[in-house]
């Protein structure tokens, strides 16, 4: 009876978050694509904010429906070929989701502490967001050779068998572990640390004093927000993914076959990052005042973005934002946009 009750609330909260993330990402990328020239155009936290929801939507629609079937049956039943094929991507695309992460921190850092400098070429901003599909994939593949079927009782399991040669197996697992995730982990980390020791205390370099009362409080309001926002992702990441990186320095040290599909610890790092899909249309949209999706869909917002005028000295932009919530219309100037 308690196997039953376990198994039923594994299927239904595997169910349920991956239907929250599915919804959230989809919504996030309609809000970014339907306002494409205001937020993507030469913006490139939020075309890095686009690449991380369409990582976590090939996740959430592709894949995890196939895991809701295996943990509702039981067993793997979609054969060797779509074992490795799933696994792969999904390998890849949770790199892939780290890698964006961490370029979402990196330039949320250069914008608050470096705003005199010039934006990143598109050119350059499309060679990163390749780079950060391509090099988990490149790192991902001796997956394709490593996850196999195996017979557990009467049940199939798709799970990842170590490479023959014990030293190369750990060799490849620590490569992947550095490049995937522990070298992202530190630069966010890193990053986050100090947008939040710019935002609690000293003004950027390159910063003026020669604003007025209004921008001021602007400026201060929007520190904060930026604040919270900085710390809500670093204490989100480090939750989520810390059984991940558990899972991997494990398995550097004992091998892959250590830790299988099933495994307790296993267990936890999935859910662990399926959460993290879930929340981040959160954390990425209704803390950051620019893309505002709840207020874009239930109060009909439209940003005609009359003028925007970027203050690189004082990283004050000043956008004219038009509200529309019903018959109320509001004009809101000043709004600060350190993250982007």
């Amino acid at each position: 009876m308690a196997d039953a009750t376990y198994h039923i609330a594994n299927v239904f909260t595997v169910g349920v978050i991956t239907l929250l993330a599915i919804l959230g990402n989809i919504i996030v990328a309609y809000v970014l694509i339907k306002r494409w020239r205001v937020l993507l155009q030469n913006r490139p936290t939020y075309q890095f904010i686009l690449n991380l929801v369409l990582s976590d939507l090939v996740v959430g629609i592709f894949l995890c429906p196939l895991e809701f079937i295996r943990r509702l049956t039981g067993t793997w039943m979609f054969g060797t070929a779509l074992c490795k094929i799933v696994a792969f991507v999904q390998i890849s695309a949770s790199g892939t989701a780290v890698m964006f992460h961490t370029l979402i921190a990196a330039d949320r850092y250069r914008c608050l502490a470096h705003p005199h400098l010039p934006k990143l070429k598109p050119r350059l901003v499309w060679r990163l967001i390749a780079l950060s599909w391509g090099v988990p994939a490149l790192v991902a593949t001796p997956y394709l050779y490593m996850f196999q079927i195996v017979q557990v009782n009467v049940y199939q399991m798709c799970t990842p068998l170590a490479i023959p040669l014990s030293w190369l197996d750990k060799f490849y697992e620590a490569v992947e572990f550095g490049v995937a995730y522990l070298s992202p982990f530190c630069i966010i980390c890193w990053c986050y640390y100090h947008v939040i020791q710019i935002t609690l205390g000293r003004q950027p370099r390159g910063s003026g004093s020669a604003q007025g009362p209004t921008a001021q409080i602007a400026l201060q309001r929007s520190r904060r927000r930026v604040t919270k926002t900085a710390c809500l992702i670093m204490v989100a990441f480090i939750i989520c993914w810390s059984p991940t990186f558990v899972l991997s320095i494990w398995r550097i040290a004992s091998g892959t076959e250590s830790v299988h599909h099933g495994h307790t610890l296993y267990e936890v790092s999935f859910f662990g990052t399926l959460i993290n899909e879930a929340i981040n249309p959160i954390i990425y949209s209704v803390y950051d005042q620019n893309m505002n999706v709840c207020g874009y869909i239930f109060c009909g917002r439209r940003v005609f973005n009359e003028s925007v005028n970027e203050a690189a000295s004082s990283g004050v932009r000043s956008n004219v934002r038009i509200h529309k919530c019903g018959s109320k219309n509001t004009i809101r100037q000043l709004q600060f946009e350190g993250p982007s």
